[in-house]
């Protein structure tokens, strides 16, 4: 069964839009984060905190493939902005669906997350968060590009996703 991926920057609305494309074509919809803290019965944060983020992506990794494994309904599924970057993540996603990275530009970004930053374990601590989520870009940037669709974030609207939609639901 496919799933639809939503992956890119934090803050570059992939849970706002996987929620009201989910809602809009009745598919499920999951927040890999989420997904994880109820499973942890932890926050993110919390679990950066406690175990750091080498592994956390190990419990990422393990979720993303409980996820792929488990569903069998159309789903769309708003991934970490980290998620693509780890492990063979990527590839799993695009074996069991369509990628969609949300692209953004950083003062976008930062005006999406300026009352989210202290909930995010990456970003918290940052002096210069502009400085920081441009090396951050930087970085993911490759992984991002390999996505089967990508979306300028400022131009996104629902008609934006039909295709995506229906050539995902319909492969098999």
């Amino acid at each position: 069964m496919s799933m639809i991926f939503l992956i890119g920057m934090p803050g570059a609305g992939k849970t706002y839009w996987g929620q009201k494309i989910a809602k809009t074509y009745q598919l499920d919809f999951i927040d890999l984060d989420t997904f994880i803290e109820e499973k942890e019965n932890k926050k993110i944060g919390k679990l950066f905190e406690e175990i750091g983020e080498d592994s956390f992506r190990n419990k990422e990794h393990d979720a993303l493939l409980e996820i792929i494994s488990n569903n069998s309904k159309p789903s769309v599924i708003a991934c970490g902005g980290g998620t693509p970057c780890f492990f063979n993540n990527m590839q799993l996603m695009k074996s069991a669906g369509a990628t969609v990275y949300l692209k953004n530009d950083i003062a976008s970004i930062l005006h999406h997350l300026k009352n989210e930053v202290t909930k995010r374990p990456l970003l918290d601590k940052q002096e210069d968060l502009s400085n920081y989520l441009n090396k951050v870009l930087v970085l993911r940037k490759s992984y991002y590009e390999q996505a089967d669709h990508i979306l300028q974030a400022k131009d996104i609207s629902l008609i934006n996703f039909d295709k995506i939609i229906s050539t995902c639901i319909n492969r098999h």
